[in-house]
This record gives structure tokens, sequence and C-alpha cells, in this order.
């Protein structure tokens, strides 16, 4: 087992789907929600013209510790 540094980003192989249940804005972290469980989440590129509202579908990415990483669904 591998242990990361909070600090080290993995990046998952595939994406997984879920919704922001609370706003993640810029370097704000926020909540997705995925299989019925609230994580915590952050966006993968920090950018200040993201907000994305409660409700927003997400892609999750990857994971920094016990966050994880998300981007905006672009089906």
């Amino acid at each position: 087992m591998q242990i990361l540094e909070s600090s080290q980003a993995e990046l998952f192989e595939h994406t997984l789907d879920g919704v922001v249940e609370s706003a993640i804005a810029g370097h704000l972290p926020g909540q997705v929600k995925i299989m019925n469980v609230t994580w915590a989440a952050r966006l993968c590129v920090p950018d200040p013209r993201y907000v994305l509202p409660a409700g927003t579908p997400v892609s999750i990415v990857g994971r920094r510790g016990n966050t994880l990483l998300v981007l905006p669904y672009f089906p």
C-alpha cells in the first residue's frame, strides 16, 4: 500500500460522476456527493473564475488525501 503525502495528488484512471453538495469556488473547498456519500472536494485546477454551486454535476478525477479533486462535468 502506498501512503500519499497530503500534498501529493493521485489521479484516477477513470473518472467518476458526482454532484456538488456545497459550493466549490476557486481555491475554496466544498463538498460533493458520490454514490450517496458526501466527501470534501476542491477543483483539480484551482481557478478563481470557476464557481460550482450546489447541484452542479462534476467529474471526479482524483484525490489529495481525503479530498476529492473535481472538474466541471462536460458531456
